[in-house]
């Protein structure tokens, strides 16, 4: 093995850790699903504690599956995301023909991510459904009527 010019490492450094800025952002993604499922979890907590019972509390249950599926989905993009890393940098480093590695890397990345803000969307679609419906303008729980233009 040849030895390893500073230059060269460099480099392979810069190459390697190019998406690790794909890793920030999936991350980011991931303390945001992460808050979303605790705060269904306290949810069901609280209806469990009020003695609720029926749809409610399936619903809440069934975001919070679904919000954890989004999870999963975040957190094996972000493993695919270091195993890419470090098979860039190998490659660099050894001058290794990764190529196809690298893009089943990258596809699979991809392919994780676009799971996961699938789960986050069906969850989101799913929340709106346990939305309270809006109240009429003028009404007693909307007492104040809106400006005329």
């Amino acid at each position: 093995m040849d030895t390893l010019s500073v230059a060269a490492a460099g480099n392979a450094i810069a190459g390697s850790l190019t998406p690790a800025f794909l890793l920030a952002g999936v991350m980011t993604a991931l303390r945001l699903l992460s808050e979303r499922r605790n705060r269904l979890v306290d949810r069901v907590h609280a209806a469990h504690a009020a003695r609720e019972s029926g749809p409610n509390i399936a619903l809440l249950r069934r975001r919070a599956g679904i919000a954890l599926g989004a999870m999963l989905g975040c957190i094996l993009a972000a493993l695919l995301v270091c195993a890419l890393v470090a098979a860039t940098f190998l490659a660099l480093i050894y001058d290794w023909a990764l190529g196809p590695l690298l893009a089943a890397l990258m596809l699979g990345t991809m392919a994780m991510l676009a799971a996961g803000l699938l789960c986050f969307l069906a969850e989101a679609a799913l929340a709106r459904t346990d939305l309270p419906p809006l109240a009429p303008t003028g009404s007693p729980s909307c007492p104040n009527p809106p400006p005329s233009a």
